[in-house]
């Protein structure tokens, strides 16, 4: 992406924003951006675009336009977008498994498992004969065998070696009879009723008892099934043709197939015409008429009586039942058995090399473990899951302490880590997905939402450094926004330059973003503007005051005389704030700041405190507010404490009647004359609110250094420009008064 052009329109909290991001020189932006100025809004809208949604305005439903386009004039694709929240702590990376996917071996894995799955295939289609169609054969084999494996073929080869050999196939033609009739919900339920279980074990004790009385039949050793079975074997093969002849165990010789027949058929009658059996066959028989699954059940087993033998224990008869319809199709199962035994050993070897194959993620991981801090090492549990079959890995976190070892699974990691190293593990997270994307070549915008904490020291210039390289590897395009504003520098100054860093400046309108500003020291900046800008005039004094402080001391002349114009000072024999010139403020800056600076020039006499007020009206009175422009913010916040505490004093004189308790202050002046004041038990509580609000906010804004002025820029100037109004309403009100 050479350039990018954004506009929006009512997208969340932004009114309007149109830009160009130009990319040609470096490969990305940093944006400063105050709390509640865009951050939020322009990352959200930016996760709309990546999950195909449009952005919207919430409050207010105002209609949305968002338009995002590459120099190519296309619109960016939900593809080519990457958004990384400030935290989340419920991302995952989408793309990690891809750090440990070598493709050549998940090839060869592929392959053999496609071939093998087709013959699999092959030989579940040609077992269909035996089942109604649609029928699940795969689930119904594990069911069979009680699940001992869901992979059912690895469930054949267990079949074969465990149960193949050992059991005995039951005595029906499956060929004849289709195995749904005797296998489905409704029949289960029937023959494991306990009622119904009792009835067809009284059946199969008469019926076995009644074989025994036979010549021909045999419990267990020669049933009808077996008679029937010789008899077409004798016929086909031409046993009797050939004049051969059978010899019964009672001394009866069979001469022809007309005479076999005729015996098994009579001793089969006279077994089923028996009352006793016949009475207990009728008891089931009349169950057998409630739905028409069990009306199909029974006329199979009207038709072949001795099957009631096998219903007394239904789950032993539905595995007897596939081991007999698995060796009618013996061949063919032993050949795909063992086709399957080759193929899992060549799985195996694939496998022990996919579990040595993480360098892409070991990659990723030194990276992580050796710039950011945790007190854990991370691992995959189910590499080979994942570099085989595309499965999402299971993260585990291993801890290490005097020679002991535990490892923690990642639901559990949360619990127990701080909020800085749950940051880090989201950090892992990020990282893993912008490998990922570089690995597969992928030239994608990345939206970096505050992904630095402010005091998170630890891992704030680990997370620079990975930004650096990534801005320079090029395949990427950065927009990172922040509100630290320390972050915001040290990001512009190592890793892209002024003309890639901007400030976000919210208008009445909409948004604005501008060239950056105090990229570089500040105070060099403003101590050359000293004698032009009166603004820039004021906003040092606080600065000044720290450099006597550092170099001379809090006792000092200097030190002293810069706290009159920082504080009220009413009292004393030396001169008081409102006294103080700008010609004698001249001296002091010439004699430890800025030599031979001129800035009284016309107006030697003129006091610092009206200036400070005249600088206040004019930002007061700018129509268009700048929420960036330090300057102003420390002149504004000057000139709010001192009506702040100018107000304070009054209404404790006027209480107390004198200025006793006033002059007692010895320090923290602002904060001691608001206590005073609360101690009055004023009925004024806008007014009181109003002056704790002065407290709370202006402190750090007008004890200024190079380091912490942060505060300052994050603060709204609408919030000063409010307090100050407030302030001057109520001098005004005052003066009408008096």
């Amino acid at each position: 992406m050479d350039k990018l052009t954004v506009v929006m329109k009512n997208c969340y909290g932004i009114k309007s924003l149109s830009t160009t991001f130009d990319f040609n020189k470096k490969n990305g932006y940093v944006l400063y951006a105050s709390n509640g100025t865009m951050k939020t809004s322009f990352t959200k809208t930016f996760k709309q675009i990546k999950a195909g949604k449009s952005p919207v305005e919430e409050i207010f439903e105002r209609k949305s336009l968002c338009e995002v386009k590459k120099s190519s004039g296309d619109d960016i694709l939900p593809e080519e977008v990457f958004v990384i929240e400030s935290y989340n702590e419920n991302y995952n990376s989408e793309h990690v498994s891809n750090l440990l996917v070598n493709k050549d071996i998940q090839r060869k894995y592929l392959n053999v498992v496609s071939e093998i799955n087709e013959k699999n295939e092959s030989f579940i289609t040609m077992l269909k004969q035996y089942f109604e169609p649609k029928f699940n054969i795969e689930d119904e084999i594990i069911g069979a065998f009680n699940g001992n494996d869901t992979d059912v073929l690895k469930l054949f080869k267990y079949i074969k070696d465990t149960y193949l050999d050992e059991t005995e196939e039951v005595e029906i033609d499956f060929e004849k009879v289709n195995y749904s009739i005797l296998f489905n919900e409704k029949t289960e339920k029937f023959l494991k009723d306990a009622n119904n279980v009792e009835l067809l074990k009284q059946y199969d004790a008469d019926y076995n008892e009644l074989m025994e009385k036979t010549t021909f039949y045999k419990k267990g050793k020669f049933s009808h099934y077996n008679a029937n079975k010789i008899n077409d074997s004798l016929k086909v093969n031409g046993f009797f043709s050939a004049e051969h002849h059978l010899l019964l165990r009672n001394g009866e010789t069979i001469k022809s197939y007309e005479e076999l027949i005729d015996i098994i058929q009579k001793e089969k009658t006279e077994i089923l015409k028996d009352p006793k059996l016949v009475k207990k066959f009728e008891q089931i028989d009349k169950k057998l008429d409630a739905n028409e699954h069990l009306r199909r059940f029974r006329h199979v087993i009207e038709n072949d009586q001795s099957l009631i033998s096998y219903l007394v224990d239904y789950d032993q008869f539905k595995m007897r039942a596939w081991i007999t319809i698995l060796k009618l199709n013996l061949e063919q199962f032993e050949i795909l058995v063992c086709e399957y035994e080759k193929a899992a050993i060549q799985i195996k070897e694939i496998s022990q090399i996919a579990a040595k194959e993480n360098e892409n993620w070991r990659k990723v991981v030194d990276i992580f473990t050796n710039r950011f801090y945790v007190p854990f090492r991370v691992h995959i549990k189910n590499q080979e899951e994942v570099v085989l079959r595309n499965s999402l890995p299971a993260l585990v976190f291993e801890y290490h302490e005097g020679g002991e070892t535990k490892v923690i699974e990642k639901g559990k990691l949360n619990t127990l880590l701080s909020g800085g190293e749950r940051r880090a593990l989201y950090l892992m997270n990020i990282i893993f997905e912008i490998e990922a994307l570089k690995l597969a070549g992928k030239n994608v915008l990345v939206i970096a939402d505050d992904i630095a904490e402010s005091f998170d020291y630890k891992n704030k210039y680990a997370i620079i450094e990975y930004l650096k390289e990534n801005v320079e590897h090029g395949l990427f395009n950065f927009l990172i926004l922040t509100h630290n504003f320390d972050f915001y520098r040290t990001v512009s100054s190592r890793i892209l330059d002024r003309n890639h860093s901007l400030m976000v400046m919210k208008k009445t309108d909409g948004i604005e973003l501008i060239k950056g500003k105090y990229l570089k020291n500040i105070f060099n900046t403003w101590k050359d503007q000293l004698h032009k800008n009166d603004t820039i005039l004021i906003a040092s004094i606080p600065f000044i005051r720290n450099i006597v402080e550092y170099v001379d001391s809090e006792e000092s002349d200097n030190y002293l005389f810069l706290t009159k114009l920082l504080h009220l000072v009413e009292f004393g024999d030396s001169k008081k704030t409102k006294e103080i010139t700008i010609k004698e403020l001249e001296d002091v800056i010439n004699e430890v700041w800025a030599k031979e600076k001129v800035i009284s020039k016309h107006r030697e006499t003129k006091s610092v405190y009206n200036l400070v007020m005249d600088v206040c009206e004019e930002i007061y009175e700018k129509t268009e507010t700048i929420d960036i422009i330090l300057e102003d913010k420390v002149a504004i916040s000057m000139g709010i404490r001192l009506l702040a505490e100018d107000l304070m004093m009054q209404r404790i004189k006027n209480e107390h009647g004198n200025t006793d308790e006033i002059e007692k202050i010895e320090s923290n002046q602002t904060g001691n004359l608001l206590s005073l004041y609360k101690s009055l038990g004023t009925s004024d509580l806008g007014e009181l609110a109003l002056l704790e609000q002065v407290s709370l906010m202006t402190p750090e804004n007008i004890h200024l250094n190079s380091f912490m002025y942060e505060p300052l820029i994050d603060i709204s100037m609408n919030s000063l420009k409010t307090l100050y109004g407030s302030l001057k309403l109520i001098e005004i009100r005052e003066l009408v008064i008096t």
